[in-house]
C-alpha cells in the first residue's frame, strides 16, 4: 500500500498514523490449471496455466512435475522447473501410457497437484 498525505495549508510534509504490515503467505492452495500433454514418438510436451490468482498465496517461483508409467507408481520421476508453463519430457518409453501432475511452488513450499 502507498499512503500519500496532502496538507490543506500547502506544507510539504505530513504525518500518518498508518503502519505498513505484510500479511504472511502460505503454500499455493490450488493446482495449476488446464494441464495439457502433447505426445510425440518418445517425448511429451506438457503445458499448463498458473493457479488462479486467489490460490497462489504469494509469488510463484517454480513448478514440480511428477510423471510415471500409468500402472506403476514405483516408476515415478520428478522435475522441478522455474517460472515456465511448458516443459518437454524426452526419452520416454514408446508404446506405454504415462500420467502427469504439476504443482506450483512459492517461498513457503509446494501446493497441491
Amino acid at each position: 500500500y502507498t499512503v500519500e498525505c496532502t496538507s490543506s495549508n500547502g506544507e510539504d510534509s505530513c504525518d500518518s498514523n498508518m503502519d505498513a504490515i505484510r500479511m504472511p503467505s502460505a503454500v499455493p492452495s490450488g493446482p495449476p490449471l488446464i494441464l495439457r500433454a502433447v505426445p510425440s514418438r518418445d517425448s511429451a510436451i506438457l503445458s499448463w496455466d498458473p493457479p488462479a490468482e486467489k490460490d497462489q498465496n504469494g509469488v510463484i517461483t517454480g513448478y514440480l512435475i511428477k510423471y510415471q508409467l500409468n500402472s506403476d507408481s514405483s516408476s515415478q520421476m520428478t522435475r522441478t522447473v522455474g517460472v515456465v508453463t511448458q516443459l518437454s519430457l524426452d526419452n520416454l518409453m514408446t508404446g506405454v501410457t504415462y500420467s502427469f501432475t504439476v504443482a506450483a511452488i512459492n517461498s513457503n513450499g509446494t501446493g497441491p497437484d
